[in-house]
């Protein structure tokens, strides 16, 4: 039985290893390629908004997971004020799902892979706008202490004094920062620490994490974050991103809402000839895209076949599908290394009725035939049996 998961991460890396380039270049090549054609195809559809059929606005954006990938890089290789030669990159898979089967998502879709920045600054921006809208439309129905309000307009309060209670915007720190601690320390004993985003739950959530340097790499285990910020961490906002914490999937629709035309001006999304929000079309012209094997006919790889680039994206999407699938199957550890010590996904198969009775009749048909030859050539030898070369 093979061992498709492992293999799959084995597949990924060879070309890097073999062809001598680093792992984390190919990567973001992958995805930078993908990402140019991806904008090209977002400019044309905005001056055409009927000539695609693949309608993002009737899809929803659903966070799969969230996995880190050590590999190699060119760059700390040559730093010598680094240890190492890995480089941990922060990777978000989500799927495009039709927005009336987002959640079990089972017929067409798309499935996705983006860095994590990119992930967060797309729907992190849309969440908080949704919210503010929202809250905007909620304040007509509160007084001023809040003590009256009910549904929204009570969220809307709490969220207004997350200070005041202690609290903090857990999506304040989507970006990798350096924390102003005050330490007791003096001099330059003084320990400096970064808080950024951190894949948390086996993937499913991302949460904020301390880190030791100054790209939120090596993760801080013996320190906690709230401690030393001085206050609890709020994910109201970003857990409208990812999972929530009972597990549940989250959709984000890719429609533009109704603040999107009150917004106007001609930098917003009304801007557009499309209905597709700006979170979905930057993330989407972003990401390396896995689309024909999910039954998206009309996706990206086809919309480029009048370009006469069919191939190239055929193999760039083949080479997405497989880096997705090893992040998916957990074919890397939850620090970025590659889990050869897992339980592996096993495919045992087995043969059908009907293949068996195919096979019964090829062997017979095959004996049968074989039977023949032997009784003509006992034929011709009694008929012509002083036949010779000579």
């Amino acid at each position: 039985m093979q061992s498709w998961r492992f293999l799959t991460a084995i597949s990924m890396l060879a070309p890097f290893v073999l062809g001598g380039s680093s792992s984390s270049s190919s990567t973001s090549t992958l995805l930078s390629s993908t990402a140019t054609t991806s904008t090209n195809m977002v400019q044309r559809r905005t001056e055409d908004a009927a000539a695609f059929e693949y309608d993002l606005s009737s899809f929803s954006l659903r966070f799969e997971k969230c996995q880190y990938v050590k590999s190699f890089d060119d760059e700390i290789a040559e730093d010598e004020d680094y240890e190492g030669v890995l480089a941990t990159k922060h990777f978000v898979v989500f799927k495009m799902c039709p927005s009336d089967d987002c959640d079990s998502c089972d017929g067409v879709h798309g499935e996705y892979v983006v860095d994590i920045d990119d992930y967060l600054q797309a729907t992190v921006e849309y969440e908080q706008e949704e919210f503010e809208y929202m809250c905007d439309n909620c304040n007509e129905r509160c007084n001023d202490d809040g003590e009256y309000c009910s549904g929204c307009g009570k969220l809307c309060y709490q969220w207004a004094n997350l200070e005041a209670n202690g609290y903090v915007d857990a999506s304040e720190y989507m970006e990798c920062q350096q924390l102003d601690v005050d330490n007791d320390d003096d001099g330059d004993d003084q320990v400096q620490y970064y808080i950024g985003p951190l894949c948390g739950n086996d993937g499913k959530s991302i949460k904020v994490g301390l880190f030791s340097d100054e790209n939120c790499w090596e993760q801080v285990t013996d320190m906690d974050v709230e401690e030393l910020i001085g206050s609890k961490l709020s994910y109201h906002v970003l857990a409208n991103v990812v999972s929530s914490d009972s597990g549940s999937k989250v959709c984000l629709s890719c429609k533009e809402s109704d603040n999107d035309a009150d917004d106007g001006g001609d930098d917003g999304d009304e801007a557009d000839a499309d209905a597709v929000n700006e979170m979905c079309e930057e993330i989407y012209a972003n990401s390396a895209k896995c689309e024909s094997v999910y039954g998206l006919d009309s996706g990206f790889v086809d919309v480029n076949r009048e370009d006469g680039d069919y191939e190239n994206q055929v193999e760039n999407e083949f080479m997405a599908c497989n880096f997705i699938n090893s992040l998916v199957w957990n074919s890397y550890t939850e620090t970025g290394e590659i889990n050869y010590l897992a339980e592996q996904d096993e495919i045992i198969r087995e043969v059908t009725p009907l293949q068996m009775a195919s096979l019964s009749m090829i062997g017979l048909s095959f004996m049968g035939l074989l039977g023949a030859v032997y009784y003509l050539n006992n034929q011709f030898n009694k008929q012509y049996p002083n036949v010779g070369l000579a």
